[in-house]
């Protein structure tokens, strides 16, 4: 995993021919940019693609899944970001829209712990058909269910960030009764 240093291989992922129709509605943009957004979130790139998290502001960041077709081991990349994310930054909730007929951005999005929040019917429009997007979000503290308090606290330590680790471990006991 390599943090992003520009947004020119993010870029080149989000404008291949079998990406780019995901990515926006006809007639929208010719060319996906992303380089007037680097300073207000962070890339992550694998050797076939990646995702750029766009910050919204109060620990919320908005993730765009940017793969090439035929890209193994998304699952355990997605994985790896969302821990560094929750972990090594302020970040304390994820939220995503995903096409409903974008299958393998479903699948992945539901096996990495999101919970849909809504779906809008007929969203957005393409290849001239109306489609639905399913609005999905991760909290800060559902994930941490997952991996567990005292290891959230770890990583938190190891990245750096101890200070939120102890601040999450304060709040887990309260709201647990631990």
């Amino acid at each position: 995993m390599r943090i992003a240093q520009s947004a020119d291989f993010l870029e080149s992922v989000a404008n291949h021919p079998q990406v780019k129709p995901w990515m926006g509605e006809d007639g929208g943009p010719e060319r996906i940019e992303l380089a007037a957004l680097m300073g207000e979130g962070i890339g992550f790139e694998f050797d076939t693609g990646g995702w750029f998290l766009h910050g919204l502001g109060d620990g919320v960041y908005e993730a765009h899944t940017l793969f090439l077709p035929g890209s193994k081991d998304v699952l355990t990349k997605c994985l790896d970001v969302i821990r560094l994310l929750f972990c090594g930054t302020d970040c304390t909730r994820i939220v995503t829209k995903v096409p409903a007929d974008n299958i393998a951005a479903d699948r992945l999005t539901l096996k990495a712990g999101f919970r849909l929040d809504h779906e809008q019917p007929d969203a957005y429009l393409r290849g001239g058909v109306r489609h639905a997007v399913r609005y999905y979000s991760l909290a800060l503290d559902d994930w941490m269910r997952g991996v567990g308090p005292r290891q959230f606290a770890t990583v938190c330590a190891d990245l750096g960030n101890e200070e939120k680790g102890r601040r999450a471990l304060r709040r887990w006991a309260v709201m647990h009764h631990d």
